[in-house]
Formats: C-alpha cells, sequence, structure tokens
C-alpha cells in the first residue's frame, strides 16, 4: 500500500526528542530496549524486544546461540516509527517484537477532514505498525494491533522502516 493510503501517527510538534540507541542483541538471552523522549519523565515512546535465539544470520553468515550483533533502533522523525538496522540482520521463526507509547505524544489532529475517522477513537482503533516493503509502499507488519491503552505492537520480521498508521 502506498504511503499516501496511510494516515501516520504523527507527533505533536513540541514533543521531546526520541535518542536512538545502539546496544548489542545476544542470542542467548531476551534483550529489551526503550527509546524515551528527553522530557522530565523520560516517557517511552517505544520498546523492542529480541527473544532468545532470535538471530539468524548476519550478511549471510549464519549466527549460533553463542552470538551476539550490535544494532541500531531509530525513532522516525516527527511521526511515530522506528528504522532498525543493521540491514543485512535476519531472524529466526522467534522474531523480535516493538512496542509503540503514543499517550503522551501523539498529534491526533491529523484526522482532522478524514472521512474515515469521525472521531480520534475511531482513528485510534484502526491505528496499525506498517512494515515497508519497497520504498514508499507498506504492508501491515505481522501480528499487529492493540498492546494495552495507548499502544500498538507487532512483529519485526526483518531491519528497515516500521511506523504506526491507519488506513485511509
Amino acid at each position: 500500500m502506498p504511503t499516501a493510503d496511510l494516515v501516520v501517527l504523527p507527533l505533536q510538534s513540541a514533543a521531546p526528542a526520541v535518542s536512538p540507541a545502539t546496544f548489542w542483541v545476544y542470542n542467548d538471552r531476551l534483550v529489551s530496549q526503550f527509546l524515551r523522549h528527553q522530557d522530565a519523565g523520560l516517557n517511552a515512546y517505544l520498546r523492542i524486544d529480541f527473544p532468545p535465539e532470535c538471530l539468524s544470520s548476519l550478511n549471510g553468515s549464519p549466527l549460533s546461540v553463542d552470538d551476539s550483533v550490535q544494532v541500531t533502533v531509530e525513532a522516525r522523525p516527527g511521526e511515530y516509527g522506528l528504522t532498525l538496522s543493521p540491514s543485512g540482520l535476519e531472524f529466526t521463526l522467534e522474531t523480535p517484537t516493538v512496542t509503540f507509547f503514543y499517550g503522551r505524544y501523539a498529534d491526533l489532529s491529523v484526522i482532522d477532514g478524514e472521512p474515515a475517522f469521525p472521531d480520534e477513537a475511531a482513528y485510534l482503533a484502526a491505528l496499525e505498525v506498517w512494515e515497508e516493503v519497497t520504498l514508499g509502499q507498506w504492508r501491515v507488519a505481522r501480528a499487529s494491533g492493540p498492546a494495552g491503552v495507548d499502544a500498538v505492537a507487532a512483529a519485526v520480521d526483518a531491519p528497515g522502516e516500521l511506523l504506526v498508521a491507519a488506513r485511509r
């Protein structure tokens, strides 16, 4: 689906910055990482969880349970989404999951004039995590759905771009 067919969830213009994170994922244990707004409460922007034995290969070279890989997670500027790298990383069937927390800094004025969403509740109920399959083309991420109050989660099947949006 082209980006133009999505209503992407933006951040409020005054939302504090979200710092990227570069960290090691160890294949023999659960690794969880938060990206947080740089506000007084360090409110969560997202949490990404890498389950044990989720790393399959890096640049075509198989990875064992004893291996680790350095990954980087960056927030997409001005909206709810992420970029995950390195691009050559492949996962097993035990893929990572990501949860976006939008309750504090979502800009819901994005639905003004959108006929598909008569109110904020309709828009929030339609939010899903989308993964970019080719430049500017998106599909709903596997297992995408609500994750409690003001949060949406999905499986991360591959490095690249993810965003939070609703279908127009």
